[in-house]
């Protein structure tokens, strides 16, 4: 781990080459707080497309279906670009959303920028993320209903089982690059 640079759960340093298909989009935070539908727009888009590796109908196989791969991949990727619209606060607004088809999961990143205190903010939010029961902290998050409570996170873990890693890296003096990785399970191993 580089100085400057936290990991937290499950973080995975994917080898090139590893993946049936990649595809990145580079996004503007700016932009997309502007018009929050394009959030929707790009999850609902890669969703589309990344359903197609899956099969039509549910049948006796280890994949799920083409419907629900969709449905899945949409609601992750649009809960972790919304994230990146929401609260990226440095002067470098540059947005990266990654998935990566890979042999038995869906491999989703998204890093964005933010100053230093929203980093140390965050990384205490995933830590406690980390650190407790997802349904405890889920029914918890539910009764306080406050803007930054992690629901989405605890969402994804308890709803859909992905898998969370996170990297907060120095970037410069206040800014920091924040990536988010959700691993989904699509196939058994």
């Amino acid at each position: 781990m580089a100085e400057g640079t936290t990991i937290l759960g499950n973080w995975n340093e994917a080898p090139a080459g590893a993946e049936q298909s990649i595809s990145v989009l580079g996004l503007d935070a700016v932009d997309l707080s502007q018009n929050w539908r394009r959030c929707s727009l790009s999850a609902d888009f890669l969703a589309r497309y990344y359903s197609y590796y899956f099969p039509y109908r549910e049948k006796a196989t280890d994949r799920i279906s083409r419907d629900a791969a969709e449905n899945t991949i949409s609601y992750i990727l649009n809960e972790l670009i919304e994230n990146t619209a929401k609260y990226s606060d440095a002067t470098d607004s540059g947005v990266e959303v990654a998935v990566r088809l890979r042999e038995n999961d869906v491999l989703f990143q998204v890093s964005n920028h933010v100053t230093a205190k929203r980093a140390a903010e965050f990384t205490r939010l995933v830590s406690d993320l980390l650190g407790g029961n997802p349904e405890e902290l889920y029914v918890a998050q539910l009764e306080k209903n406050t803007d930054s409570s992690g629901l989405g996170y605890l969402t994804m873990i308890n709803d859909y089982g992905v898998s969370l890693g996170f990297m907060v890296k120095k970037k410069a003096d206040d800014v920091f690059t924040v990536s988010v990785q959700a691993s989904m399970k699509w196939k058994e191993a």
